[in-house]
């Protein structure tokens, strides 16, 4: 969960918007099907290893790249795999890549009801954030629970302070942060506007959303390092 400024003095988002038209595609069951079957086929033919750059860290432009071509990429070993096969390795009964996504979290314990797993996939989607990296947030910032909130004040799923979600949203307020589908939104929003803050650096980017922009920013003005073990716990280092 947050534990400073980093709801407080969020980054303004940029000009680009949401694209309606990746949205309403993505949304279609044809094109997720298609998705879905391209994934597989790129998985087969070797697809691994493209989503680190020299400095071996998760960078923006493949994450988008892979979400748009169906590929969810595991995080944590650094291989690519399709939905398709995670589906199968998790007996998701109707393949469904976020019911996949979910069992491996159920497997460890954690409580995700089938409708909360289909919200967190959407919205990731939506933002254009890989799923897996959308679940490793929600379940590093809330174990999955809408209703936790922070000893500052951070609420919902994504763990967001108000200030930050008024933001993206102009007019919310605590109580629709408690809303499920609301509170992933704004906090996958703000996660992908810190990923372009930093260049496409995602674990730059999730400490920055743990920590702050300001106290990276100053870190890393000083030659230091601003990692503070947040990253890797969103990116599944050391939990499987």
């Amino acid at each position: 969960m947050s534990n400073n400024e980093s709801r407080n003095k969020p980054v303004k988002p940029g000009a680009t918007e949401l694209r309606n038209d990746f949205r309403s595609l993505i949304r279609s069951r044809a094109v997720q099907a298609l998705l879905l079957g391209t994934a597989a086929v790129q998985a087969a033919v070797g697809f691994t290893g493209g989503a680190h750059d020299n400095d071996g860290k998760l960078h923006r432009g493949v994450l988008q790249n892979a979400v748009r071509e169906g590929v969810a990429l595991r995080l944590a070993p650094n291989v690519v795999s399709a939905p398709a096969r995670l589906a199968a390795a998790t007996g998701a009964a109707d393949g469904s890549p976020a019911l996949a996504l979910a069992d491996e979290y159920r497997a460890q314990g954690y409580q995700i009801p089938d409708e909360l797993a289909s919200k967190i996939y959407t919205a990731a989607v939506e933002n254009e954030l890989p799923p897996e990296l959308a679940f490793g947030l929600v379940r590093t910032e809330s174990e999955f629970k809408d209703y936790a909130t922070s000893h500052v004040g951070a609420i919902g799923l994504t763990q967001l302070m108000l200030p930050t979600a008024k933001w993206f949203k102009k007019g919310v307020t605590e109580d629709d942060l408690r809303d499920s589908d609301t509170n992933l939104r704004i906090g996958f929003r703000y996660l992908g506007e810190l990923i372009d803050r930093y260049h496409g650096d995602v674990e730059l980017a999730l400490t920055a959303y743990n920590r702050g922009t300001g106290t990276v920013d100053r870190v890393l003005a000083k030659g230091g390092d601003p990692d503070n073990g947040y990253a890797g716990k969103v990116l599944g280092r050391g939990t499987e």
